[in-house]
């Protein structure tokens, strides 16, 4: 039979789709996977965390301390009902919004329509004040303060700007230099897991499916050392890379954070020339000697359990190319789980429970120590579950070395 150029590439067409198909491995991880965790990510992921900041925006209060009618009309009109209050009350309310709860508190003066009624703003005397109480660290502060500000605005155009919004008191609640810790809780959390877990795809996918390749496991269990003890230093050595591989990236964001904050300063402009973030307080020099080491002892528990769940399931792999492409899609699910600080990042808010959730606990103690509010009844939650899971992990992995169809390559 005379082979054609046509032919020939068919030929060569039908090798590859028949190695391809003939693998149900191949299928499921390279045809079938990503489009189910794409699907998942985008059907429910996604959904979830743009329903959080909505759902958590339902419970935001405004309380008010004598509200003219008119103002109230005008901030109903945006979807704000505010609730009165006494002055006695005024104390916790501030006390509450100093907390992060969300609330927002606005104060006006005695008789205030009668005083910009009789304001004159060529008189030079001081116009009548609104002190408007908040906390930019809060959950929605954003959607609420602009809708506060821009109906308050809108009302003192009307009457020919005839009183001022926090100019003697009222303004942003948040501690000095905790503006800086909440970015870096968000921020470094995120980027700190994707080192880690990048670096333990790398390492582990040659470590456990690479030998597996070459054949070099039958070599190793002929000497006297037993598939748990394997499997232990397997997990501990490339532990520790990975935690590595998680500290070089931590140190290039570090020292890239002055620029960080630089491009951001520029970049949330408030109104009246307010800065919706105090970004100067970005500084890594904040936290001590021994918030660095707690950190790196969480660092290396969730290098541990990244590194057991990927040698897991790089073990079922042919070759390394296999294995990497089994797990990369992981990625996309530990990206969800760090954005969650997003929306739950203060440790007081936070039940001791969630610290007992693989992987969620490590970026959940992350944002804690960035922020600053950490227990060590909370980060030894994380460390203990970590080392435990990881501890079932290895059990499972020296078993798998013992099963001749994991260890032989067909």
């Amino acid at each position: 039979m005379k082979f054609t150029l046509k032919n020939k590439i068919l030929l060569i067409a039908k090798k590859e789709w028949d190695r391809f198909f003939g693998d149900q491995r191949m299928i499921i991880s390279a045809l079938i996977f990503p489009g189910v965790m794409i699907y998942i990510v985008y059907a429910f992921f996604v959904p979830l965390i743009m329903d959080m900041p909505t759902k958590r925006a339902k419970e935001i209060v405004v309380y008010s301390i004598n509200p003219p009618p008119v103002i109230q009309n005008i901030l109903e009109q945006t979807g704000i009902t505010l609730t009165l209050i006494d002055e006695n009350e005024k104390e916790n309310i501030l006390e509450g919004v100093a907390g992060k709860n969300g609330n927002f508190l606005i104060i006006f003066q005695q008789d205030f329509i009668e005083k910009v009624t009789v304001y004159d703003v060529r008189s030079g005397e001081t116009a009548p004040e609104i002190s408007l109480y908040y906390n930019s660290l809060s959950v929605s502060f954003v959607e609420y303060y602009g809708k506060i500000v821009a109906a308050l605005n809108a009302y003192e155009s009307s009457i020919a700007r005839k009183f001022s919004i926090n100019r003697t008191s009222g303004g942003d609640m948040a501690d000095t230099g905790a503006a800086g810790r909440h970015l870096i809780s968000i921020v470094l959390p995120i980027f700190l897991l994707v080192f880690i877990f990048h670096g333990a795809m790398a390492v582990t996918t040659e470590a456990i499916t690479g030998e597996k390749e070459r054949g070099t496991f039958s070599t190793i269990f002929i000497t006297s050392i037993t598939p748990m003890e394997l499997a232990t230093g397997k997990i501990f050595g490339l532990s520790i890379e990975s935690f590595l591989c998680g500290i070089s990236g931590a140190v290039g964001i570090t020292l890239s954070l002055r620029k960080l904050v630089d491009s951001l300063a520029s970049g949330f402009p408030i109104q009246d020339g307010a800065a919706l973030f105090n970004l100067n307080t970005i500084s890594m020099d904040q936290y001590s000697v021994g918030d660095f080491c707690i950190l790196a002892l969480v660092l290396l528990s969730t290098s541990c359990i990244i590194v057991t769940i990927i040698s897991i399931i790089a073990i079922y792999a042919k070759t390394a190319k296999e294995a990497q492409l089994l797990v990369s899609p992981m990625i996309i699910v530990f990206l969800f789980i760090s954005c969650l600080n997003m929306f739950y990042n203060s440790g007081n808010q936070i039940s001791i429970y969630h610290y007992f959730i693989p992987i969620y606990n490590s970026a959940q103690s992350m944002s804690d120590i960035f922020n600053q509010s950490y227990t060590l009844k909370q980060i030894a939650s994380t460390i203990v579950t970590n080392i435990f899971v990881s501890t079932i992990g290895c059990v499972a992995l020296s078993r798998l070395f013992k099963t001749e169809k994991i260890l032989v390559t067909c």
